[in-house]
């Protein structure tokens, strides 16, 4: 009975992709519908976002923000800058999630939280499992060319979904809890708009296809190598990296594919039980 209480907890990773990851807001929703309880999260990109303001009890608040967005309040919060460096800066970003819940170190956050950015000039995963829970989600979320990237004489951060897209690997407490990670890097869906190659592609297309799958095949990888109990596929066409006025459509989802990937707790201990049984 103790071995099916502790399979309830769950170990969450959540992965990069942009405006479609607030699926992963509806699928944490679902999750805790269904009985299960989040005590660990690992977050890339999006998913250390939405992980943190889990963590600091601030989801809804964060959700709320989320489903008010229209294209024109996407805009005014891109602080454009040199081209040479970025984009933009994320400082408009950022001082508005302040206002959502505040910079904390990590060390002292409720559950364990781990945000995966990636050091270019290393050539290595940087991981933040401590110090200010802003620095991490900023450097994880650093999209090359689109935000300024964290430089410092030692590293230089960007994205954490460039090598590793679904960080399955920091998971921490894998035998004591049911692993369910989040891939936004699943095929497409036609009902989701055109297939790739099903009309022809400019360059920049063309070159948006080739990274898509390449980290199509890194999500895969990672998932072959450290199989999570439980993995929730989000076809990468349901939305763009911008797709933020989008966020009500997304979120509801992340409940959808989490219904239909995810067994309810009853469903899940009598399984388990009767698998006992036979052994």
């Amino acid at each position: 009975m103790n071995f099916l209480k502790s399979k309830r907890k769950v170990s969450l990773v959540l992965g990069s992709g942009g405006a479609r990851g607030l699926v992963q807001i509806g699928i944490i929703r679902c999750l805790e519908e269904k009985g299960y309880e989040i005590d660990e999260i690992v977050g890339c990109s999006i998913g250390s976002l939405i992980g943190a303001a889990y963590v600091e009890g601030k989801l809804t608040e964060l959700e709320d923000w989320m489903r008010s967005f229209t294209k024109r309040s996407v805009f005014k919060l891109m602080d454009f800058t040199n081209p040479k460096f970025g984009l933009l800066k994320g400082v408009r970003v950022f001082e508005s999630l302040k206002e959502i819940f505040p910079d904390r170190d990590i060390e002292d956050m409720r559950i364990p939280f781990r945000a995966i950015a990636t050091d270019l000039k290393n050539e290595r995963e940087m991981i933040f499992d401590k110090g200010s829970v802003y620095q991490a989600i900023r450097a994880s979320i650093a999209i090359p060319g689109v935000f300024t990237s964290i430089e410092s004489d030692e590293w230089n951060l960007v994205d954490g979904g460039v090598i590793n897209p679904l960080p399955i690997n920091y998971v921490k407490r894998k035998r004591r809890n049911i692993v369910i990670a989040v891939n936004l890097d699943g095929k497409p869906d036609a009902k989701y708009g055109p297939l790739p190659f099903e009309s022809k592609m400019n360059s920049i297309g063309l070159m948006q296809e080739a990274y898509l799958m390449m980290r199509r095949r890194l999500s895969k990888l990672s998932v072959e190598l450290y199989k999570p109990d439980y993995l929730i596929d989000i076809p990468h066409n349901i939305g763009g990296i911008w797709d933020y006025d989008k966020a009500s459509f997304l979120i509801e989802k992340g409940v959808e594919y989490t219904k239909k990937n995810i067994p309810n707790i009853s469903t899940k201990k009598k399984a388990e039980k009767d698998q006992s049984l036979v052994k």
